[in-house]
């Protein structure tokens, strides 16, 4: 089942008459599909793992390349925060790093010579993508108690959607502000794997807020439709 939208404390922020969100266009809504996918993907990478199976890394790579997500480095950077110091007592478990050349190669290994699966990937590894249509797919790390800020710009009247899909590690949790520091949206769970929604007034950029709740850093997937 997907995560409910936390939209009490949106509502209550959008009477601010400078705020972005616009709780008309809040109302219950069904999440588009694109949304469900990145959402899928990210439930599909952590199955994938624990359980060293295929078919699951398989199926988020495909996800990924139908939403003509872009992976290419324009300068999309985050800006870090540190809060505290990690704990010495903490390790970092091995963790595979989240790229699709990277789900690929396990999934090739998980395989274990099952020619179907390996056809499937094959079929990945040559995928052609067409025009990006605006998707978002980007790989970084937080540190231990401190917090990623992406600034993006997204477009008004349309309703955006924001997942980061942690390596299992620590608790992230994502919050949203617009451009006048209003909270927009925000999933603090106690997992790392978080989904945020908004519908902006007007064209501009939002503050992407990863906050790493736990001692060792956390390499994550920001995908946005």
């Amino acid at each position: 089942m997907f995560k409910k939208f936390i939209l009490g404390a949106a509502l209550l922020i959008s009477a601010n008459a400078f705020a972005q969100n616009n709780p008309a266009a809040d109302e219950a809504k069904a999440m588009p599909q694109s949304a469900e996918r990145m959402y899928l993907a990210g439930q599909l990478v952590k199955f994938g793992y624990e359980t060293k199976t295929a078919l699951p890394l398989i199926q988020a790579v495909q996800i990924y390349q139908q939403l003509n997500a872009t992976k290419a480095t324009d300068g999309l950077t985050p800006t870090n925060e540190k809060e505290g110091e990690a704990s010495s007592t903490l390790t970092k478990k091995e963790r595979p790093t989240l790229t699709e050349e990277q789900l690929l190669a396990d999934a090739t290994t998980f395989a274990d010579g099952d020619k179907n699966l390996l056809a499937l990937i094959k079929d990945c590894q040559g995928a052609t993508r067409g025009a990006v249509a605006g998707a978002i797919l980007r790989q970084d790390c937080v540190g231990a108690h401190s917090t990623d800020t992406w600034k993006i710009r997204f477009h008004g009247g349309e309703t955006a959607y924001v997942v980061v899909n942690g390596d299992g590690d620590t608790d992230l949790d994502l919050y949203v502000y617009d451009e006048n520091n209003n909270l927009i949206d925000y999933d603090d769970d106690g997992v790392d794997l978080c989904i945020a929604s908004f519908t902006p007034r007007w064209t501009g950029y939002f503050y992407i807020k990863i906050k790493n709740r736990g001692g060792v850093y956390n390499c994550y997937t920001l995908a946005t439709n």
